[in-house]
């Protein structure tokens, strides 16, 4: 273990939670796949202290508080070293409101990987408010897991999945995404959603439509060329997608590994798969879900 992990490095928030060590064991394979080094942060939330019965709280209870935190990045730390030894750890022990410690953490960071449910104890990290906060104020990108549900497990050989829009927040994603499938070996599905289009079922049938539908994947295509050229190595499949946003992407996701959508940067969740898109998805894709910005450690 090192006292400070060099920057920038892989942020993992740990409460104990199956969630959490899921998401320790998944940062670390990305630590791992891109040499960097991994930082096991848990912060110990006190606030609740300063008020009422708690006000008299003992030394005792304190100290109590701070060995389960400190017990707690022990055990990820001592997982972390026995799944990938070659992997370079700091730990991070904080006390105070979890969203706010972690987002200053997440400026240096290259990635953050929060779980999607938490244990929601004294101490503990409430990792689904964290992971949404993070998701809208964090400084770098956010992957966010799913853990403990025999309904969540995903094959480690199906696709990455992006969503994309017109915005230029999409473009970090396509990126993201391109480097996942190709670190992981994998196809590529790039999912065009159909964000204010009717349905399929809906949608008439005419010359029109058919011709609108060519051209959506002729921008599309054109749009993917430059990081086809880089990528060589991964197999794309696009699709430009006539339903809800929401539903095309948990539709491609049920067999996917990951999926990747974009964000505009800090604190700016507006356009196609921001605000209740990507809540959703967090909160229900079947596989874990990278919400990707531009980061100053990039």
């Amino acid at each position: 273990m090192t006292d400070q992990a060099t920057i920038p490095y892989i942020l993992v928030c740990v409460d104990g939670s199956v969630a959490a060590l899921e998401a320790a064991d998944w940062a670390a394979d990305e630590a791992q796949s891109r040499s960097l080094p991994l930082m096991l942060a848990t912060v110990a939330d006190l606030r609740g202290f300063a008020y009422g019965p708690f006000m008299e709280a003992s030394d005792s209870a304190f100290a109590a508080i701070e060995k389960s935190s400190r017990d707690l990045l022990a055990e990820a730390e001592r997982r972390v070293g026995e799944r990938h030894p070659s992997v370079s750890t700091a730990v991070s022990e904080k006390a105070g409101s979890p969203s706010a410690e972690l987002i200053a953490l997440s400026r240096d960071a290259y990635l953050t990987v929060v779980g999607a449910t938490g244990l929601g104890t004294i101490g503990s990290v409430l990792l689904g408010t964290v992971a949404s906060a993070l998701v809208t104020n964090g400084h770098s990108p956010v992957a966010v897991i799913r853990g403990g549900d025999a309904t969540t497990t995903v094959p480690r050989t199906g696709p990455v999945v992006v969503g994309v829009d017109d915005g230029r927040g999409s473009e970090t994603a396509i990126g993201w995404a391109f480097d996942e499938a190709s670190r992981r070996r994998v196809a590529l599905t790039v999912v065009h959603a159909g964000v204010g289009r009717p349905s399929d079922a809906a949608r008439p049938r005419s010359r029109a439509g058919a011709t609108e539908d060519a051209e959506q994947d002729a921008l599309l295509s054109a749009r993917l060329t430059g990081w086809r050229d880089k990528y060589p190595d991964v197999r794309v499949h696009e699709i430009v997608a006539v339903d809800d946003a929401t539903d095309s992407l948990l539709h491609h996701a049920a067999g996917a590994q990951l999926v990747v959508v974009g964000s505009r940067g800090h604190g700016d969740l507006t356009g196609l798969l921001f605000g209740s898109v990507s809540r959703t998805l967090i909160h229900r894709a079947p596989c874990p879900v990278l919400v990707a910005r531009n980061s100053t450690t990039h």
